[in-house]
């Protein structure tokens, strides 16, 4: 039975959920404002901080979000999202321990591998307790928790970091994961009891042949990691560029960025729910072109953001470029949702994280950890900056096929409204 939205239930359920994304990215987004310090004290490179938060998280999160979505779907999602939020918690508080490039990529790939069973488990969770006319608006409220997480973690790391040090940020960062880990087990209903032995999908490739099969979802994919790529590069790059381009502290550059972070992605993340929710009534199509005018304005902010001398209009291009570009998060996981039943809730939520994550976080930090080492000897501190200022191509082509998929979704929905 489906529980109503803006009940007291239904409300502390999302609630909950919500704080679950929070840590999610709390979490993620710590090591970004910590990246000046722990390269100092580890004598890291730019191409080692970009292999650490880029190549190995994306490689284990990636590959760990499909074999945990698919044991969501067929077990149980709340036990996946319990027991990853336990684990990445433990991974984070470990990060802390670190003594060397080694250490920190071994406990960073293990908070990857925690993570993974994160988003694909809410959104399957959603999906089956909330009812359809409430979809795309809980995933938007679900997805707050991105901005929310981003801002605390880069505000409060930064904090931690120069009022203690950055191994302080890792240890304070893991405790509350364990807390709401336990406290998951007893306020959110387990819906695949009632589903239970019912699935009507194959195995791995049989389900992995079903979406791919759907031009809107192809389309959707490689949207969602084409931006991923300029996003990831950003996420993990930004601070230090605030600090070495405009010379704040680690302090500053968490408050700004996570000023940036958390204004613009909340207002993104709510605005693209809810335009898709409000458009997509009119023409379903709307739940993909909300997402590709977002991206196509994104760009220019970007160019903005790194190019302009003044650190406020740089502060300002940033909050635009997460306000215009996070607009894709609730509409296109939520469509995802509308093109599969039950038994494949969470499998194509970890599927399109797979693919905007192996690509998205693999691709974008490296590349603009090894173009900042390459334009060093020329640029100086400025080859951070021209190194970022390359990741709006991958903007503009996200919006094309974001548009790309607009085009096909109705013809794919046709048969799941039958």
């Amino acid at each position: 039975m489906k529980i109503q939205l803006f009940t007291p239930r239904g409300s502390l359920i999302l609630g909950l959920l919500v704080f679950v994304n929070i840590l999610n990215f709390l979490d993620r987004l710590l090591p970004s404002i910590l990246v000046e310090a722990i390269r100092r004290d580890l004598k890291l490179s730019d191409t080692q901080i970009g292999l650490m938060g880029g190549v190995a998280f994306a490689v284990v999160y990636s590959f760990g979000s499909i074999w945990l979505a698919r044991v969501a779907d067929r077990r149980s999602p709340r036990t996946v999202i319990s027991i990853s939020l336990a684990f990445w918690s433990i991974a984070t508080a470990f990060s802390g321990l670190a003594q060397n490039f080694v250490h920190l990529l071994l406990a960073r790939s293990s908070v990857a591998a925690g993570e993974a069973g994160s988003t694909p488990s809410g959104h399957s969770l959603i999906a089956r307790i909330f009812p359809d006319s409430s979809r795309s608006m809980a995933m938007a409220i679900f997805s707050l928790g991105v901005p929310i997480g981003a801002t605390l973690g880069l505000s409060l790391g930064g904090w931690i970091n120069d009022a203690l040090n950055w191994r302080a940020a890792f240890f304070i960062a893991g405790i509350p994961g364990l807390i709401i880990a336990a406290l998951i087990r007893f306020v959110i209903p387990d819906p695949s009891r009632a589903s239970h032995g019912q699935s009507s999908v194959g195995g791995f490739f049989d389900a992995m042949h079903l979406l791919f099969a759907k031009r809107s979802f192809r389309h959707m994919a490689i949207a969602s990691s084409l931006f991923a790529i300029g996003s990831y590069a950003m996420n993990v790059f930004a601070a230090a560029f605030l600090i070495r381009i405009h010379h704040v502290t680690a302090a500053q550059a968490g408050l700004l960025f996570g000023l940036a972070f958390g204004l613009g992605g909340l207002l993104g993340t709510f605005s693209g729910g809810a335009l898709g929710d409000w458009l997509g009534r009119r023409d379903v199509r709307w739940r993909q072109g909300v997402p590709a005018v977002g991206l196509a304005l994104s760009a220019p902010t970007a160019l903005v953001a790194f190019l302009a001398p003044n650190l406020a209009v740089s502060v300002a291009g940033l909050i635009g470029v997460y306000l215009f570009g996070l607009m894709y998060l609730a509409p296109t996981f939520a469509a995802a949702q509308s093109l599969v039943a039950d038994e494949m809730r969470a499998t194509v939520s970890g599927v399109l994280l797979f693919c905007l994550t192996l690509v998205g976080a693999t691709i974008g930090p490296l590349l603009v950890g090894v173009l900042s080492d390459t334009f060093a000897p020329r640029y100086g501190a400025s080859a951070l900056r021209y190194a970022l200022s390359l990741m709006p191509i991958t903007m503009i082509w996200s919006a094309l096929h974001f548009a790309l998929a607009a085009r096909a979704l109705p013809a794919d929905l046709a048969p799941q409204e039958r």
